[in-house]
Formats: structure tokens, C-alpha cells, sequence
């Protein structure tokens, strides 16, 4: 037994909702275990009645059966738990409960003490609309394809995509350093083309390079990127972590294309990981997404249409003083489901297309007719 502990603590609370898997005994086992592992990970009856126990323990505020075998626990945890700290935010609401099966995280609120240490996207739907003279209109976005060019015919598809008049012209998030598109070279040349693309039309088509670098070399490819004069970023913070985003998002004056890569093991299991629209919507917008890529329904992936609107739904949704986010939706999308693809989300989305623009012999004639098929 420990001596008792007095703490100063606000009161406020973030507010998780798991879904728990399996018979009533099991929910309610893992319930009372989830307040614990997610935050002391001791023994609760080692810990006297004191304010550890009473405000830093998690709390189990409600636990419902939903279905067969199937039941949602409202768990509570004190603020102050998260050190108000993305990093530990994260492992308070799924540390040591992503090792553990039947688990699911489905739902998360955050108290305005918690949102205020957040900056959230930086451009958000309004500054992007502002930065492309698009008022009301969806934004166009296209990725460079495929690995294996040299970056001068990387340079040379950026070029014509822009003359096209597509909006945002990313790196694909599989080109990073290798020796046929060294990543100095290619993204030199991609903002060159792009820039020079501008110049010739008037427009205001940005490159987008993917900054999916080792730990020791993202300040390096950011440097590079920044004298390129590039005009926005990629980022996969499946791969570099969701606090890279954040702190990208807080210190560099670029639009920023949240990726999907590597995040797909949160969501796929229906009964474990994290929801789809808590990850790809309300985490990737709390790190500083300006936009969020995940697949859209009806592509090469699984997403279904009621996933796809909870993403969309939590990027725009109220959280703090935090902007609203463009979703993203991609993964094998076609020119002849644009007019689909914004009637299901409406003029506040961002259409991502990537191989279907290549099909022609004319890439620019292609992102024109991109162009006017949201007219």
C-alpha cells in the first residue's frame, strides 16, 4: 500500500467511448481494467482512497449492452493525465489497450482546456479556399505515379497537371529518397515545373512533397523542401507520428495533406483498433491536417459509406476553436465518379485522383476536364 497522495486537478475530464467485445462479464471485466491500464497500469487496491484512486484512475461513467455480445463503456480521465501533450493524449486513450483484443475505440471528447494547447490545421476549408481563389467549389488534388520515374519526368507530369489547372499536386506517398528520384532532385524540379506551370497560366497550382523520412533527416527533406519553394507538404504520421504533423502544422506556413499509410491497421478490424472517423477525422484534424486522405468508398478499399461520412462529419464538426478540414477521399477514384463523389460529400471536400488522370494521351487536356467536371 502507498501513502496517500493529495493533487490539485481541475476537474476536467476528456470522455472516451470503447466498444467492448464479448459476454456481459467480459465487458464489464475489461471496463474496470481499461481505467486502470490506461493510466496508473498498478494494482487499483494497492492505491488508498486518496486522490490518485479518486481522480487520476480512470472512471467508468456508463456501460451499456448495444448488441450480442457487444457493449460501450464511457470511460472519464482527468486532463491533467495527458501532461497536455499529444504524445501522452494518445497513450491515455489507447496505450496499453491496443495490446489487449475486443477492444475499440469509437468516440472521444476533449474538454476546451485540452483543444486550447492544440493550434489544429492552419489553413483549414476556409484558408484553403482562400489560398486557391475557391470559394465554393471542391478542391482538386492529383499525386505524381508512378515509382520509378527520373525527377525529370516527375517534373514534366507536375508541369502539365498544373496547366490542367489542378489545385494540389502531391508527391505519392511512396516516393521518398530512393536512387531513381533522389528526393532533392525531384522535389526541385516538381516546384520549378509547377511554379513555371503558374507563370504561363495564371494559376495557382501548389506541389505537395512527401515527407516520409527517417527520424534524423525530416528536419533535412523539410529544409529542402522549404528553398525549393514548395507549396504545401504531405505527411504520414503513420509513419513519422502524429506529433510530427502537430508540431509541422504549428511552425511551418504550408497547407498540409494528412496520409493514410500505416494508419489502416487502427481501423480495419471491426472489433478492435480505432474507429475510422476518430483517426482519420478528429486525431489527424487535432494534429493539424488542412486535409485528410483516406480511401473512399466504392474503391479498391473497404471503407463503406457510413465510415466515409463520419470522417467527413468529424473533420468539419465543432472542437474548440480548431478550423474545419477538407476530407480527402482517394484510393482508386475515376473521373466518371466525380459527379457521385461530390454529391455524396458536397462542395467541402477535396477529390483526389491519381491514376484515372493518366489514361489519354494529353495529362493536361485530362486534369482540364478534371477541372470542369466540377463546374
Amino acid at each position: 500500500m502507498i501513502e496517500p497522495t493529495t493533487l490539485s486537478v481541475s476537474g476536467d475530464r476528456i470522455v472516451a467511448t470503447y466498444e467492448l467485445h464479448g459476454d456481459p462479464a467480459t465487458a464489464r471485466s475489461r471496463a474496470d481494467a481499461l481505467r486502470v491500464e490506461q493510466t496508473i497500469e498498478f494494482p487499483a487496491d494497492l492505491v488508498p482512497d486518496d486522490d490518485i484512486q479518486r481522480e487520476v484512475v480512470g472512471r467508468v461513467e456508463s456501460l451499456d449492452e448495444v448488441g450480442p455480445e457487444v457493449a460501450r463503456a464511457v470511460v472519464s480521465y482527468a486532463v491533467e493525465t495527458t501532461g497536455f501533450e499529444l504524445p501522452q493524449l494518445l497513450n491515455v486513450l489507447w496505450g496499453n489497450s491496443s495490446i489487449l483484443p475486443g477492444i475499440r475505440l469509437v468516440d472521444v471528447s476533449f474538454p476546451d482546456s485540452l483543444l486550447a494547447r492544440f493550434s489544429g490545421p492552419r489553413f483549414g476549408i476556409a484558408g484553403l479556399r482562400t489560398l486557391f481563389d475557391a470559394p465554393s467549389r471542391p478542391l482538386l488534388a492529383t499525386a505524381l505515379k508512378p515509382m520509378g520515374l527520373s525527377p525529370e519526368r516527375f517534373a514534366d507530369q507536375a508541369y502539365r497537371l498544373a496547366l490542367g489547372g489542378l489545385d494540389l499536386i502531391k508527391d505519392d506517398h511512396s516516393l521518398a529518397d530512393q536512387e531513381f528520384a533522389p528526393f532533392r532532385e525531384r522535389v526541385e524540379a516538381c516546384a520549378t515545373a509547377v511554379r513555371r506551370a503558374n507563370e504561363e497560366t495564371g494559376g495557382q497550382s501548389v506541389y505537395l512533397p512527401s515527407l516520409n523520412a527517417p527520424y534524423d533527416q525530416l528536419d533535412a527533406r523539410l529544409d529542402v523542401a522549404l528553398e525549393a519553394g514548395v507549396g504545401g507538404l504531405l505527411v504520414l504520421p503513420g509513419l513519422t507520428g502524429l506529433d510530427h504533423l502537430r508540431h509541422l502544422a504549428a511552425t511551418v506556413d504550408l497547407p498540409i495533406m494528412g496520409h493514410p499509410a500505416f494508419l489502416g491497421s487502427f481501423s480495419a478490424s471491426p472489433t478492435s483498433g480505432i474507429a475510422h472517423d476518430v483517426i482519420y477525422g478528429t486525431l489527424m484534424r487535432l494534429a493539424g491536417a488542412d486535409m485528410s486522405i483516406y480511401p473512399n468508398y466504392g474503391g479498391r478499399f473497404s471503407f463503406s459509406t457510413d465510415e466515409c461520412h463520419a470522417i467527413a462529419d468529424r473533420l468539419v464538426a465543432p472542437l474548440g476553436g480548431l478550423a474545419p478540414a477538407f476530407p480527402s477521399p482517394g484510393g482508386g477514384m475515376t473521373m466518371a465518379r466525380v459527379p457521385e463523389i461530390v454529391e455524396f460529400y458536397g462542395p467541402d471536400v477535396t477529390l483526389l485522383i491519381g491514376g484515372d488522370l493518366h489514361r489519354g494521351d494529353d495529362l493536361t487536356r485530362t486534369a482540364a476536364a478534371f477541372r470542369a467536371a466540377i463546374s
